[in-house]
């Protein structure tokens, strides 16, 4: 497994279309962590009547150099593992996901 050396975020699109709560995280282990975090924050949420079932999008991206700047300057991209030719979801399943564990 080898990490990216990209800065990452975890962004939380609570009701789409919304403006995301994003989370700096450290690697693809702690992104990995946080989302989990806030899906089950959000089941939770759901489950328990404080919200309505709706929409909502968990997802991580990466910075890269490579881009023209965005209108806030930035150049966040989705997350893309160069190395392991392995977009999130891959990664995630392939080196991330124990079935039955949500840590």
């Amino acid at each position: 497994m080898k990490f990216v050396s990209n800065k990452l975020q975890v962004c939380h699109f609570a009701q789409v279309p919304c403006k995301p709560f994003i989370v700096d995280v450290t690697d693809e282990q702690d992104a990995y962590r946080i989302m989990n975090i806030l899906a089950r924050q959000h089941l939770f949420l759901e489950e328990e009547g404080i919200i309505p079932d709706y929409s909502n999008v968990i997802c991580v991206r990466m910075w890269d150099d490579t881009l023209e700047p965005d209108e806030n300057g930035e150049k966040w991209s989705d997350y893309w593992n160069e190395e392991e030719c392995m977009d999130w979801d891959e990664f995630e399943v392939t080196y991330l996901h124990i079935p039955g564990n949500m840590n």
